[in-house]
This record gives structure tokens, sequence and C-alpha cells, in this order.
């Protein structure tokens, strides 16, 4: 094998080595792990067995409007769900499993200032890992720009051969 195909196949195999990673963009995310004052509340869902509800549905009611949930997730593998109040009173957090199972409790929520965060993951790619990337997206251009003009030079030879 050589030539365009060889060379797409090396880009093919480059790109699948590449971390998916690479292709975030502009995300940031904290480590609020011991750096913040703020309540986090933090339910245990369970069957009467112990089984934990896990992979439950979860509604999450505020003390300024109990009638409407403002939030909507699911348990953990667990039965676990967590959520930082951002008013104080009390929450109401339901749970379902969607086969006639629920179970609902009421939390005191309060608000405390939080303290500035000391961690930070920035998740920036480096710049080698950016040009590697620009330079197989280059590539990867050149390589389908080819093989789209290899098919067309072989449409007009077949063509040619269909009208002699």
């Amino acid at each position: 094998m050589t030539g365009p195909s060889a060379f797409a196949l090396l880009l093919v195999a480059a790109g699948l080595l590449c971390p998916a990673r690479l292709f975030a963009h502009g995300v940031e995310v904290y480590d609020l792990s011991g750096h913040t004052d703020k309540p986090v509340a933090t339910v245990h869902f369970t069957y009467s067995t112990g089984e934990p509800m896990a992979f439950s549905k979860v509604q999450v009611y505020p003390p300024s409007n109990p009638a409407q949930g403002i939030l909507e997730s699911v348990t953990d593998r667990n039965g676990l769900f967590s959520f930082t109040p951002d008013e104080a009173g009390e929450w109401r957090v339901e749970a379902a499993d969607g086969m006639g199972h629920q179970g609902s409790i009421s939390l005191q929520g309060s608000v405390q200032e939080g303290q500035s965060l000391e961690q930070k993951a920035d998740g920036k790619v480096p710049l080698p890992l950016r040009i590697l990337v620009g330079l197989s997206l280059i590539l990867n251009i050149f390589a389908a720009y080819s093989f789209v003009l290899k098919g067309l030079s072989q449409v007009r030879r077949e063509l040619s051969h269909a009208h002699k």
C-alpha cells in the first residue's frame, strides 16, 4: 500500500490515538471539595430491603415554590443524590423508580457565604498537542481532496472509455 491510501490510513490511525479531550473547548472545572462552606445536601434512597434505589428519577422542590420542581436528575448506582441548596428554608426531594416505588424527604437548607476557590482545572490543551491536531486536520483535508480528485479522474476515464 503506497501513495494517498497509506497516508490516509496513517492519518486515521493518528486521529484514533489522540485523546477525546483535544476536541473540548471552553470548559472550566472546579474542585469544590473542602473549598466552600456552602452546605451540600445528600440523600440516600433505598428500598425497605436495604437495596439502593439506583438510577431513580429525582425531583427537587425549593422553599420559594414548593409546588414546582426546579431540578430533575437521577440517583447514582448507590441510591445517592446530592445538591447544594441556594436559599434558606424547607427543600423537598422526591425519588421514583418508575415501577411504583417512591420516597420523599424534607430538608432544611441554609445558605452561607462561600469561600474563594483555590483549585481550578482549566481544561486547556498544551500547545504541542494543539499544533499536532492542527497539522492533522490540514493533512486530513489534503487526503480527502486527493481522494476526491482520484475518484473524479477515474470517473472521467470510465466515461471516456464508454463513449469510444
